[in-house]
């Protein structure tokens, strides 16, 4: 009794937390988004063609699985989580491809004229910070802790994009990104009395690639992806 009763608080507050930050993350996604895709209505969207259609489907799709997935554990049907869950290795991958293919897309088709490169490499750094987690997520499963807080900081690294489009300047859509993961750590250090290390080396990753991004991307090697990519 003594031990359920320790417990128990814990158990409550996951259960409340992650769901609402799942929630979080689709507002983010749905605000960033709404007059380009979801006030356009979705598939009737106008959009530059058929991959970036498939491209915000499936990304889309992967939001509100999460979501899902989330409040299925918060209210304890694990069998219908794990047998969704199965969706995720047929999107990962397919995030991974689409994601690449969108963004060499935009890049020869709209041939920005201010920063390529950094939006090549800041692209980029988003999707390997998002497989990383996600990926150690799915190999984490039997562990609950570390699989839900990996799975909701893996795809906190896909918010760019959406908080970009709030179209409040650099800096601001920078201190949004870096604050997310943020607070995992602070709902770590209120339930746990510690900060889990999953969100450590997620808040790890996330603050390395947002202040190596300017210098990353000012690297030669990149203006000549960009140029390749443009006349491929």
């Amino acid at each position: 009794m003594a031990t359920a009763a320790a417990r128990a608080p814990g158990i409550r507050s996951d259960d409340i937390f992650f769901p609402a930050v799942a929630l979080l993350i689709l507002g983010i996604v749905v605000s960033g988004f709404a007059r380009s895709y979801f006030l356009a209505g979705m598939f009737r969207a106008r959009l530059p063609n058929a991959l970036v259609h498939v491209h915000g489907a499936v990304f889309v799709s992967w939001i509100f699985l999460l979501v899902a997935q989330s409040w299925l554990v918060a209210a304890h049907k694990v069998k219908w989580h794990m047998k969704l869950g199965a969706l995720s290795l047929l999107l990962l991958p397919a995030m991974v491809v689409l994601g690449i293919f969108t963004l060499f897309d935009f890049i020869r088709r709209a041939k920005p004229d201010e920063g390529p490169e950094a939006l090549l490499v800041g692209d980029l750094e988003i999707l390997t910070l998002f497989v990383v987690l996600t990926s150690w997520a799915l190999l984490a499963r039997r562990h609950p802790a570390s699989h839900k807080r990996l799975m909701i900081l893996g795809t906190m690294a896909l918010m760019g994009p959406a908080i970009a489009r709030w179209n409040l300047g650099l800096p601001v859509t920078l201190g949004v990104i870096l604050v997310l993961p943020l607070l995992v750590l602070a709902y770590d250090l209120w339930a746990l009395r510690r900060v889990h290390r999953t969100t450590v080396v997620a808040n790890l990753f996330t603050f390395l690639w947002v202040f190596t991004l300017v210098p990353f991307s000012k690297l030669p090697f990149w203006h000549q992806c960009v140029e390749r990519i443009r006349h491929s």
